[in-house]
């Protein structure tokens, strides 16, 4: 009797997509529907990473055929978390994603693959068009992701600010080969920073594509943006770039107040200023954070802690 075949393995995928999740239900639909889009050009898994979601962020993944890891009782980190789901993903292009971003009409990722035939490219990241944001964060989008190509080399770091940033894992991808040379550094926010960092330390480079795109907008409270730029400031800090990044912060803001001023109206003007000011002083205590006591760090930050 002949015997019954052995099940072939599934096709290696090219692509895999990463997510860090939690509670996204409201947003995912519009992500997976651009995921869909893309899978009928190139073949891709995604990888979710879930942090313990009680809305219907899990069940619209594993419909969409994703395979959801869960924390297992690790606290969330920014990088140890998208480096367990890189582990466990299996395609030579790595997409890092996060659950609110919203893919563009047209090929959106594409353009952003192809960066990847330079055997010398480690990372690309795509334009990140700002939708449904406060004025401070759609400026600040419109910044760092203009409409200009980029090539980032090992020169480039001191450059680093509004404008010149190095990559990103809201809409980014990454070299199977670099990424195991160069794990994401466990670090508590920038993690995408201190990535771009440690490749172009390691001879690889990065290019930022802005015919790749995606809509991705934050709207924070006044309070969640202290905490956010304070986990921001200890971060890039450590990482030896935090006073480059503002290093021409008076002529950021000038430029901001203007971009305002003409976008959103005049009266637009005092909230930001506010809301800049709110923002700044958390990225400049966050620079401090080794000198703080450790219950106040947590109290600070956003982030988890040890």
């Amino acid at each position: 009797m002949t015997p019954p075949p052995t099940p072939a393995d599934p096709p290696r995928p090219a692509v895999s997509v990463v997510i860090p999740t939690l509670n996204g239900a409201a947003t995912l639909p519009a992500l997976l529907a651009g995921l869909r889009r893309a899978a009928q050009r190139v073949t891709l898994e995604i990888v979710a990473i879930d942090s313990g979601s009680t809305d219907a962020t899990v069940a619209l993944l594993r419909g969409a055929g994703a395979t959801v890891l869960d924390l297992g009782g690790a606290r969330y980190g920014h990088a140890t978390a998208r480096n367990r789901a890189v582990a466990a993903s299996r395609g030579d292009v790595i997409v890092l994603l996060t659950q609110d971003v919203e893919p563009a009409e047209g090929d959106w990722l594409g353009p952003l693959l192809a960066a990847f035939a330079e055997p010398h490219v480690a990372g690309a990241f795509g334009r990140q068009i700002p939708r449904r944001a406060s004025a401070p964060e759609a400026f600040l989008a419109e910044t760092n992701y203009g409409p200009v190509p980029r090539r980032i080399t090992g020169a480039d770091p001191d450059a680093f600010g509004p404008g010149a940033t190095l990559f990103s894992s809201a809409f980014g991808a990454m070299r199977r080969g670099a990424w195991r040379e160069v794990p994401i550094p466990d670090i508590v926010m920038s993690e995408d920073q201190a990535w771009a960092l440690a490749a172009l330390r390691a001879g690889w480079e990065i290019v930022y594509v802005p015919a790749a795109a995606v809509y991705h907008g934050h709207r924070f409270s006044l309070a969640r943006a202290f905490r956010r730029n304070f986990d921001s400031g200890s971060s890039l800090a450590r990482l030896g770039l935090g006073g480059a990044a503002w290093s021409s912060g008076f002529a950021h803001l000038a430029r901001e107040v203007r971009w305002i001023a003409r976008t959103r109206g005049v009266a637009a003007v005092p909230g930001a200023l506010a809301y800049e000011a709110v923002r700044m002083a958390g990225f400049q205590c966050g620079r401090l954070e080794g000198r703080l006591p450790r219950a106040l760090a947590r109290f600070l930050g956003e982030a988890p802690r040890g």
